[in-house]
């Protein structure tokens, strides 16, 4: 017998702790009193107060499923006699922090990246154009004279041009500090927590997260 536990597992007691992934943890029935538990999060399980990320547990064992929720074995697939707990630093007071800086974090790198892209779209199109008067001055030379040598003069300002974009493009350190800069910067407003923000973009963290799923805070937009 196999279990997902988590807020869209097959448990036998839900679970609604918005920390705790949707498939967290994998439970395995071994036939002999014992279970193995595997994790599936990258926020992490616990059992007995040890990460993990596969161990053989007892029905009385006690799971951590990401920084806040805690219950024993039993209770989760129904064979205990109480209810899950939370941990205490669940019940304290939720602080809140307001996130609109990060919008202007995002907006920064975002706009950066579009217009990288867009600079290299017209490179490349400029270099497509450039095949097809490199293909076509030889022959127009030959036949129509002057028109050829204008293709051609054409084709050497393109040249330069693509040559001097190119020297403008981002390089690969300029790209990999760009985007430290902005890890740096993504990150949870609350000064003890600090973490990595999971959403990746702005509108994501507006949509899907209201609270920091390590430190419990709650997010705000003033």
């Amino acid at each position: 017998m196999e279990i997902i536990i988590g807020r869209q597992g097959t448990q036998k007691t839900p679970i609604t702790d918005p920390t705790v992934s949707r498939k967290h943890c994998k439970v395995t029935d071994n036939g002999d009193g014992t279970f193995t538990i595997e994790n599936l999060s990258s926020l992490g399980t616990k059992v007995d107060g040890v990460d993990i990320v596969r161990k053989t547990a007892n029905i009385n064992s006690i799971l951590q499923l990401g920084p806040t929720f805690s219950a024993s074995l039993g209770d989760l697939i129904g064979q205990g006699n109480s209810q899950p707990q939370i941990s205490e630093s669940s019940l304290n007071e939720t602080k809140t922090f307001d996130i609109s800086h990060l919008k202007e974090v995002w907006e920064s790198f975002n706009n950066k990246n579009i217009q990288i892209a867009n600079s290299q779209r017209q490179i490349n199109l400029i270099r497509g154009l450039l095949g097809i008067f490199t293909m076509g001055a030889m022959p127009t030379i030959f036949f129509l004279g002057p028109i050829g040598y204008i293709l051609t003069g054409i084709g050497v300002v393109g040249n330069f041009y693509s040559f001097v974009g190119m020297k403008n493009v981002e390089t690969a350190e300029e790209k990999q500090c760009r985007q430290d800069e902005f890890d740096d910067k993504w990150i949870c407003p609350n000064p003890d927590c600090g973490r990595s923000l999971i959403a990746r973009n702005y509108r994501l963290l507006i949509r899907n997260y209201q609270s920091c799923p390590y430190c419990k805070c709650k997010y705000v937009e003033k």
